[in-house]
């Protein structure tokens, strides 16, 4: 395509990453028939459950975070005979086989990386031409930033950290328990990735130590039989619960896991200095039973290093062969020009987590953090960037969309005591953002699906038979 000026405005989006984000958005624009185009760096669709692809954060013996039964694509479920926490292979088949059902793939170019985008202000408006890794320029009326938040790994610069005489890495490099065969590790950091890494190494690694700079609220994935997430979040139907939770209250729900962990320094753990919903809980029996068995400690954060040797802030020193720092990950945009995007704590501040209002026909998707089911929560943060394309090329709703983008600012973390850590950039608060899809439904006309609403995407399976069954 010549890089000349069009006097005619392109008509279709251009969705940058192939995960779960990237094709939420692409099937809510299935649905409002915007067309679409996905360009996935990696040679295959699936984002960062791709174990194989260079730079995947992805470990063997990752299991989802959310369960089977609730934390799927909406109208589209996990397969009834996957683990209630599924393996990342099963969420890699699942995610293609989302991609390939609703016949999304198709829309997607895949080993086709985007090395620039920028907008252009032709005699038409303002569309965005961007180049790839093929060699080609393109021009589309708006790009969607889908490339993930697990891709820019944030390592916290310890004293003595570059005099370590054994392996440092980032928890984004650890793949395989076969790496802690037969050395001392020190995991630091309690994310989702710290507490799977530390309990591989209490197993498999002659030494394994936990490093957290506060205490945090411990719970094992399943209270009553039943998957805690789903508990805490209501997910449950009241009659489907077992019979003491029943009728109960969000505090006595809590209530019930706290008290079934107990004392947490029962198993050496420093007690939670916040609230509970101030940031992340950790969800993982693995950690609870090495703890409780003595195949992993506990330590306070890290004062220096010095060669092999660890001091921690309680004075305690140790030698260790390997750190792995889960610590977290910023979140880049290379292909934007320095500026275009304003960061807070290493994320892109944008409204809704949908859209920058200073930069027309730029979105963002799966961009938000909070304590919910992700992907749910990904295909209702699409719905905005689905409207307004629909309403910039084919004028449905287009003042409603208008009024929004120039005015409707809710504030995402309202309601929320959020402590302030890095961890906890961009966090927001369920119930904040549940009023702000209500908002979106009945003050601006933009429906929003829920988990639930099989009849949301019903019709858009390219295989009726696949539908039906």
């Amino acid at each position: 395509m010549s890089n000349d000026t069009p006097e005619t405005l392109p008509g279709s989006y251009a969705i940058v990453g192939g995960g779960p984000a990237g094709l939420l958005v692409a099937r809510a624009m299935l649905k409002r028939d915007v067309p679409f185009e996905i360009f996935e760096r990696h040679d295959e669709l699936g984002g960062i459950w791709n174990i194989e692809q260079p730079g995947s954060p992805m470990y063997e013996s990752c299991n989802f975070i959310s369960s089977r039964d609730y934390g799927g694509f909406i109208g589209y479920p996990m397969p009834a005979d996957y683990p209630m926490y599924p393996k990342w292979h099963q969420m890699r088949a699942y995610v293609r086989a989302f991609a390939c059902d609703y016949g999304i793939d198709r829309y997607a170019h895949t080993g086709v990386a985007v090395e620039h985008a920028a907008p252009v202000d032709g005699p038409a408006g303002r569309f965005w031409r961007i180049r790839l890794s093929d060699g080609t320029t393109r021009d589309f009326r708006g790009v969607v930033i889908a490339t993930g938040a697990q891709w820019y790994p944030v390592i916290p610069d310890y004293p003595g950290l570059d005099t370590f005489a054994g392996r440092a890495i980032h928890s984004s490099e650890y793949h395989s328990t076969a790496e802690f065969a037969g050395r001392r590790v020190l995991v630091v950091g309690a994310g989702n990735s710290g507490v799977d890494i530390v309990a591989d190494a209490a197993f498999f690694a002659d030494a394994a130590r936990l490093s957290t700079r506060r205490g945090y609220y411990f719970f094992p994935k399943f209270t009553h039989g039943i998957p805690t997430p789903d508990l805490l979040a209501g997910n449950i139907p009241d009659e489907e619960l077992p019979a003491e939770l029943q009728g109960k209250t969000f505090e006595e729900k809590l209530q019930a896991v706290v008290e079934g962990v107990g004392d947490l320094t029962n198993f050496g753990l420093p007690v939670p200095d916040h609230a509970f919903g101030q940031t992340h809980p950790i969800m993982n029996s693995q950690v609870l039973h090495a703890l409780a068995h003595g195949l992993l400690e506990h330590r306070p954060d890290i004062a220096n290093v010095s060669g092999s040797t660890v001091t921690f802030a309680d004075g305690r020193a140790e030698d260790y062969d390997v750190i792995v720092f889960a610590t977290g990950y910023d979140v880049s945009v290379p292909w934007l020009d320095e500026g275009v995007l304003r960061y807070d704590n290493g994320h892109p501040e944008g409204v809704l987590g949908a859209f920058f209002e200073d930069q027309p026909g730029l979105y963002q998707a799966g961009a938000l953090h909070f304590a919910g089911n992700t992907f749910s929560i990904f295909d209702q943060e699409a719905q905005f960037i689905a409207a307004e394309a629909d309403a910039v090329l084919h004028g449905t709703n287009a003042e409603n969309v208008r009024r929004l983008r120039e005015s409707y600012r809710p504030n995402l973390r309202e309601g929320a005591d959020f402590l302030d850590t890095r961890r906890n950039g961009n966090q927001v608060h369920i119930p904040a953002l549940e009023a702000a899809w209500h908002a979106l439904e009945t003050e601006y006309g933009i429906p929003i699906p829920r988990m639930g609403d099989d009849a949301f995407y019903a019709g858009l399976r390219v295989d009726a038979a696949t539908a039906a069954g």
